[in-house]
């Protein structure tokens, strides 16, 4: 008899969470073993070398527990995502393991999203009214939807600098993400409670060993994953919700789809403004993250965590509080609390 989808989305989080949970230790050993550490160095927050291949814990929880407990015939093409999942998590082992080329890497993220764009057919088709454009033509949706996953997976791979930061900052937003799908309550929509179930274990298994002192970052191979999954929850939101007329319905659905993951965008932007304003490449690494702003300040990693975490989940509920105004205003109510929350942190601070 199969089981309901409550059931088997507390199935998916319990088995990702005890598979990721005893993976982790093995992994680690294996790491010390083979010598496969993060040697500290001019813009690390740590101290001492560290095993990077949490990664591996991760996907082995996750996509065990998707595979078993998910419903392929509600879900067509899921194929083609667990394709791209797995393409992803190679390259990322291999990044880890042994520096990748940058241009490799770009081709190889392009490819796997190519896949879940193309073949799985998982598009942004309209802008849902913003600046009055709805219906897109095929060949846009294809590229903005490109475009808007190797933001997010770029956006969630820089924000991995500190100590369970992007752990916990993915499971914000997956839970998030998770408890509108189950209230929204389609076939599908419950799939995705089960995927996302199946994250938040995997995430919840890895983070005992990721927080100070941590014992394993998650490396390339974690946050690519965490990148790929969390775009396509956000697809996900967006275009369900486009046709969604329920209780639950978002009216300025993108922007509170960026809220979900504000904080790795936020950090993304803010980092390259700087950069640019700099006159050095974007993609040039720096300390300029807002984690290293916070530890520069003498917050411990464990605090600035805590804190970051927090305003990811301001960031969620102010965006659903506002999410009737129009476009223009949310975004700048976003704007203006982003804007006057976080430095004001900053100087009280320095006024210790």
């Amino acid at each position: 008899m199969p089981f309901s989808v409550e059931l088997n989305s507390l199935l998916a989080l319990f088995f990702a969470l005890i598979t990721t949970y005893f993976t982790i230790p093995v992994i680690i050993g294996i790491a010390k073993t083979k010598h496969l550490y993060d040697i500290p160095g001019e813009r690390a927050s740590h101290n001492e070398a560290i095993p990077t291949l949490g990664g591996l814990g991760i996907f082995i929880g996750f996509i065990l527990s998707m595979t078993l407990f998910t419903d392929f015939k509600v879900f067509s093409g899921l194929q083609y995502l667990e394709f791209a999942f797995v393409f992803a998590f190679f390259m990322g082992m291999k990044d880890d393991i042994i520096a990748l080329d940058p241009t490799k890497k770009a081709i190889g993220l392009f490819l796997s999203v190519a896949a879940i764009v193309i073949l799985g057919d998982v598009r942004i088709t309209s802008f849902y009214g913003l600046f009055g454009v709805r219906d897109l033509a095929y060949w846009f949706s294809v590229v903005f939807t490109m475009f808007t996953f190797l933001t997010i997976i770029n956006a969630v791979n820089l924000i991995d600098g500190i100590n369970g930061l992007c752990t916990s900052s993915s499971l914000i937003s997956s839970l998030a993400f998770g408890i509108w799908f189950y209230l929204e309550g389609s076939a599908q929509s419950m799939q995705m409670v089960i995927i996302i179930a199946a994250v938040i274990g995997s995430l919840l298994g890895f983070l005992k060993y990721n927080v100070t002192p941590a014992r394993i970052f998650m490396g390339d191979t974690g946050s690519l994953l965490l990148g790929v999954l969390l775009a396509f929850f956000a697809i996900q939101f967006l275009e369900t919700n486009k046709d969604y007329t329920g209780l639950y319905k978002i009216q300025s659905s993108p922007v509170v789809a960026m809220s979900f993951i504000a904080l790795p965008l936020v950090d993304m932007v803010k980092v390259f403004i700087i950069r640019l304003y700099k006159k050095r490449s974007p993609f040039k690494p720096d300390k300029n993250h807002i984690h290293h702003v916070l530890l520069k300040l003498g917050y411990s990693h464990t605090k600035a965590t805590a804190i970051l975490s927090v305003f990811s989940l301001l960031f969620i509920l102010l965006a659903l509080l506002t999410h009737t105004m129009r476009f223009q205003t949310i975004t700048l109510v976003i704007i203006a609390f982003a804007a006057v929350l976080f430095p004001s942190m900053v100087l009280k601070r320095r006024e210790r």
